[in-house]
């Protein structure tokens, strides 16, 4: 399957890894030449029938480079997204491709998130594997009493104990403004509960807070206890003008309970929750900034758009269309040399040295 995954190409001929990885690659690129191979790039993975690829490569870039540096544009990738399905589902595929207000919709997606600020997402905290199923532990590492946005959401009926601790502790962390510790105790109940389900069949709640498309068993996670916590300091800090983002946090909590979210999306929004709550307080103005610096500057290039999409579709449609996904985009790390071949090739440039030396 992979081998067969490997071999399909778009239509102007790209290997569909070389194609995502050059597409993702501009996004993160600046100036003329990126923004029109980036567009040159969405023609083609488009019209090749990869609309799923791209939507998908867009959120991920969206989670791993932009985040909390521009929180509006989950909210905005949501709605346009959104929009784009709903044409493609009442259009047959050419026709979908050929409309320019489609094309141009789409250029303005990766246009605007080409020039969205950039901020790497925070790397989610070790947890160590004695903290868990361990009574003794938790008690002795608590840092403060109960939160009120705690209290609105934990029920003593049908909640645990470790989910009252552990949600006092991450918001805590919150109002000291480490994101570090917030998400460590965000990762720790998420852990304990997986846990705590394999070992009595239940976890650690048994309310049901997620959505209604879910199995009752999915909607007990934890996860909908944690973002229900998340939307109360939320709440909190909006009535004291600490932060103004009412939309995209809102963006960010349907995200979260989408019906086709994974577990790595949902625990990537939850990490920009908190990001927005530890970070945004900080800001001289606690508000997203705008996601166009210049209205007039975008405008001309997305009107380059048409272009670039009549030059691909006046080439047949590959015989096959490119999936929803491609792993393994991410570069390898090159392997360190171990101490003995560091050894050999210090003794190899002294040789080198030595032979230069005789000959001068």
């Amino acid at each position: 399957m992979d081998e067969e995954i490997q071999e399909i190409t778009s239509r102007r001929g790209y290997l569909l890894k070389d194609l995502a990885r050059s597409f993702v690659q501009n996004l993160g690129d600046a100036g003329p030449m990126a923004s029109g191979k980036l567009l040159h790039y969405t023609a083609d993975m488009i019209t090749s029938g990869g609309l799923l690829l791209w939507e998908k490569l867009c959120w991920e870039y969206a989670y791993e480079h932009i985040g909390v540096a521009s929180p509006r544009i989950f909210h905005y990738l949501a709605r346009k997204f959104r929009e784009l399905k709903e044409k493609s589902v009442k259009l047959a595929f050419e026709s979908f491709c050929s409309i320019p207000e489609i094309q141009q919709q789409m250029a303005e997606i990766v246009l605007i998130l080409q020039g969205c600020p950039k901020k790497s997402k925070p790397k989610w905290p070790s947890v160590p594997t004695d903290t868990h199923d361990n009574d003794n532990w938790l008690r002795s590492v608590l840092r403060t009493t109960d939160k009120v946005a705690v209290k609105k959401v934990w029920q003593r009926n049908g909640d645990l104990e470790p989910l009252l601790h552990a949600g006092n502790e991450m918001v805590y962390a919150i109002t000291e403004g480490a994101t570090e510790r917030a998400l460590f105790w965000v990762k720790w109940l998420l852990e304990e509960d997986s846990l705590t389900k394999k070992k009595f069949g239940s976890g650690l709640t048994t309310l049901e807070r997620g959505p209604p498309h879910l199995k009752p068993v999915q909607r007990t996670s934890v996860g909908y206890y944690l973002i229900a916590v998340l939307a109360e300091v939320y709440k909190e800090y909006a009535e004291k003008g600490m932060v103004r983002m009412h939309e995209e946090f809102q963006a960010l909590l349907d995200l979260y309970r989408a019906a086709d979210a994974s577990q790595k999306r949902k625990t990537d929004t939850m990490s920009v929750m908190i990001q927005i709550l530890t970070d945004v307080p900080k800001w001289k103005v606690p508000a997203a900034p705008s996601l166009v610096q210049d209205q007039k500057v975008l405008e001309r290039a997305v009107g380059q758009a048409e272009a670039f999409f009549r030059e691909v579709l006046a080439l047949p449609l590959p015989s096959k269309l490119l999936p929803a996904k491609v792993t393994g985009l991410k570069q390898k790390k090159a392997k360190e040399p171990s101490k003995e071949e560091q050894l050999q090739q210090r003794l190899e440039l002294i040789n080198q040295a030595t032979m230069s030396f005789y000959k001068m």
